[in-house]
């Protein structure tokens, strides 16, 4: 393995994620969008199970005579896959983002946010396919929860508001992850430029 790059956080805790691994070689299976990413097969598992739970959800719902419980059950699980898988691997892999809620002891709750520094090691495929999955996956289901709405299905609208709000989670945590990045960015070119401007009076 490679170097580790130190990543940043608030409130601040030294922590270690690997990022400077070398690239991995792509499989036969990997498609041709993801053969020039540094982590090809994370590239698939950030779309593997939002695909599965998708098609889970269209055959049930349209196409074969699955009952309700069971294409809700195969749904959710594939949804929830897809939430730890997102949240705790792919972010971390692919951009170099993670975030948590952290619960204290007088029971009040903590956003935590990671973020790579020095973003030069992300890959651009690793990410495109990141953000496309991410923010596509809302929009997806937003979509199916209009349909549904608009047929007066309960059932299928308690599902669709259950992949809403899985895959809302881990937009709304990278959003502040990126916007956290952004901020300390903008600080440390601040410093920076104070920095310079010293050194020129000086």
């Amino acid at each position: 393995m490679g170097d580790k790059l130190e990543f940043s956080q608030a409130p601040t805790t030294n922590v270690d994620i690997e990022m400077g691994e070398p690239a991995q070689p792509a499989p036969a299976f990997v498609p041709n969008a993801f053969k020039n990413a540094k982590h090809p097969i994370v590239c698939c598992f950030h779309f593997a199970f939002k695909i599965g739970g998708l098609g889970m959800y269209l055959l049930g719902r349209y196409i074969l005579p699955v009952s309700f419980v069971t294409t809700f059950i195969i749904t959710v699980l594939f949804l929830a896959f897809d939430f730890w898988t997102v949240k705790n691997v792919t972010g971390r892999k692919l951009v170099g983002l993670r975030w948590w809620n952290e619960v204290k002891e007088d029971g009040s709750s903590e956003w935590v946010f990671e973020s790579l520094e020095d973003q030069t090691s992300v890959n651009p495929v690793d990410k495109n396919a990141f953000w496309l999955g991410l923010y596509g996956w809302p929009v997806i289901w937003c979509s199916f929860l209009i349909l549904n709405v608009l047929s007066f299905d309960i059932n299928y609208i308690i599902l669709m508001c259950i992949a809403v709000v899985f895959s809302g989670s881990n937009v709304y945590g990278y959003f502040k992850c990126s916007k956290d990045q952004g901020q300390r960015v903008s600080e440390l070119q601040g410093r920076f430029a104070q920095s310079a401007v010293r050194a020129v009076a000086s």
